[in-house]
């Protein structure tokens, strides 16, 4: 496929400011350093004045060092991310109904109850005292989701993972190698809803 004269201008324009701004930052680097080292030397000398200047000439190149390497929203957390993409429809729904940062607020008041620490005292005002992130965090989480959402958010929750043969092993309160023997049998016998005809 050709690409018109436009795009082919647009794409020089795009390659020059990129290969333009490669050498900015190098030479930011260099003028960072370089002012550091001046800046140091003055101090050394006792000559405030210029480690200042030094120094506030620092600061612009950090400023615009930012401004070409603009800061990464930190990456999820590889289990909360397997929670979101098992809870996908609940947290479409949520976000749908409120917009995404009320449902991030709501979320994230969820999570303080669960991580905040215990109050003895008085346990209507403290969290959970659970670690972030831990199994227990997400059993007890979608507990709350559970009995509170639908009442506070007007979503209900109605969690649409399926149970792991282990979990369903653990909430049954037998072995897995017992759960999955079981289930064996069950297959065999065609009891399962799947198997059924309609």
């Amino acid at each position: 496929m050709n690409k018109t004269y436009a795009e082919q201008i647009a794409g020089w324009r795009q390659e020059r400011m990129r290969v333009q701004a490669e050498a900015r930052q190098e030479e930011i680097k260099q003028q960072y350093a370089e002012a550091a080292r001046e800046r140091d030397q003055a101090i050394a000398n006792n000559d405030m004045e210029t480690a200042e200047e030094n120094d506030n000439y620092r600061q612009n190149l950090e400023a615009e060092w930012a401004d070409y390497n603009p800061p990464q929203p930190p990456q999820m957390d590889p289990r909360l991310q397997k929670f979101h993409a098992a809870n996908k429809t609940y947290i479409d729904q949520l976000v749908s109904k409120h917009g995404n940062e009320k449902a991030t607020a709501f979320l994230n008041a969820v999570d303080a109850r669960l991580t905040a620490p215990r109050n003895l005292q008085d346990p209507a005002k403290g969290g959970m005292g659970l670690a972030r992130y831990s199994p227990e965090y997400f059993e007890r989480g979608r507990d709350f989701l559970e009995l509170y959402s639908g009442d506070v958010s007007g979503v209900a929750y109605e969690p649409n993972a399926t149970l792991t043969a282990d979990e369903a092993a653990r909430i049954s309160g037998i072995s897995g190698q017992a759960y999955n023997k079981s289930a064996q049998v069950l297959q065999q016998q065609g009891r399962f809803s799947f198997q059924q005809k309609k």
